[in-house]
């Protein structure tokens, strides 16, 4: 089987190429090689496992390019929350209108697709009280406790980059109605191969970054924010086994990809400076919320247990080790990187 990878030189993509090639499957990418997402483009292309096209996924003419293949696996997007809320017209482009000539070009060959969506279509997710029973956006009052985010539930994107992902499902469900279709929505991926220098998206580097200088870990807000942290192999896992899986009939096949169990940005942050060489150098906190930013997530992993796909290996703890690990003697950009991406919110209104 040949596998068409968009975003395939990236972090997933990479992870998920050389699985598929172990496995006997032939893998081709169409990536763009951006530079915020790729310090060294032609290290990233030189290490894809397969044929590289390089092409931007909302050009038509990257997608004329392109021999036939047997599965489509639909990645390449813009991922950072803050940075959305001052791109709008690039994450669109790059995520609705990427994933629309995607969809459109496996449709006309008849081939399943599975599409990288995003946690962000939940938004704030859903919450449970005595008094007002489930809601979703934000609580409704201080008694409400947050409950994990189930397919089901209604879209309630809070940032850019969640809106353009839940209008990237609605087209690709358009598209393709006839059950050729998967959408995997996925938590918090962390993991060796994660951009180090890329300061509009993951935490995690950003703490390395600052625990090289033996400086102060920086968390926003009182630290009580919980995420789902997903492991790169265990979501490639389920990748692998969702590409092996029959197609459905009917309706796009949706599921979450996380651990299932909350972990606390304070707990987070703790486990990272315990992963270090250097030792806690502390945490000091900052008063300022991101535009765009959600308080708790967390996936209900129910629909993946009964399409009896892999389950997650990695506590978090132990991801976050072993990202560590691999980071530590590797490049990035310094701590400054992300200062400047915050301080300049402000400036764009992204902050409260």
């Amino acid at each position: 089987m040949k596998v068409l990878l968009t975003g395939g030189a990236g972090f997933i993509g990479g992870r998920l190429a050389h699985s598929l090639v172990s496995a006997g499957h032939g893998v081709l990418a169409l990536d763009c090689l951006l530079r915020q997402v790729h310090a060294d483009p032609e290290a990233s292309a030189a290490a894809f496992p397969g044929d590289l096209v390089r092409g931007d996924v909302a050009d038509g003419d990257a997608w004329d390019a392109l021999p036939d293949v047997d599965h489509l696996v639909h990645l390449a997007a813009e991922t950072g929350t803050g940075q959305s809320m001052y791109e709008a017209d690039r994450y669109h482009r790059v995520n609705v209108e990427g994933t629309r000539k995607a969809t459109a070009w496996a449709a006309a060959r008849g081939i399943p697709v599975i599409v990288m969506s995003s946690r962000a279509v939940y938004g704030e997710g859903a919450y449970v009280c005595r008094c007002h029973g489930t809601t979703f956006g934000p609580p409704p009052c201080a008694d409400a406790q947050p409950r994990a985010s189930r397919e089901s539930d209604p879209h309630r994107p809070v940032s850019v980059y969640g809106q353009t992902k839940s209008l990237a499902e609605q087209v690709a469900g358009e598209l393709l109605a006839d059950g050729s279709l998967t959408i995997v929505r996925p938590q918090n991926v962390i993991g060796p191969g994660q951009a180090l220098h890329n300061p509009y998206t993951g935490v995690l580097a950003a703490f390395v970054a600052l625990l090289k200088e033996e400086r102060p870990l920086t968390i926003y807000g009182d630290g009580e924010q919980t995420r789902d942290l997903l492991h790169v192999d265990d979501l490639t896992a389920m990748l692998h086994a969702l590409i092996d899986l029959p197609a459905a009939t009917g309706a796009p096949r949706i599921v979450n990809a996380g651990s299932g169990i909350r972990t606390r940005l304070l707990d987070l942050a703790r486990a990272t400076a315990a992963a270090s060489p250097l030792g806690d150098p502390g945490i000091v906190h900052v008063e300022v919320h991101r535009a765009g930013d959600i308080t708790h997530a967390c996936a209900d992993m129910s629909r993946a247990r009964e399409l009896a796909l892999p389950q997650p290996h990695w506590r978090a703890d132990a991801a976050v080790a072993d990202f560590v690990r691999w980071a530590w003697t590797r490049p990035g950009a310094t701590s400054q990187a992300w200062a400047s991406a915050l301080d300049e919110l402000p400036a764009r209104g992204a902050t409260s």
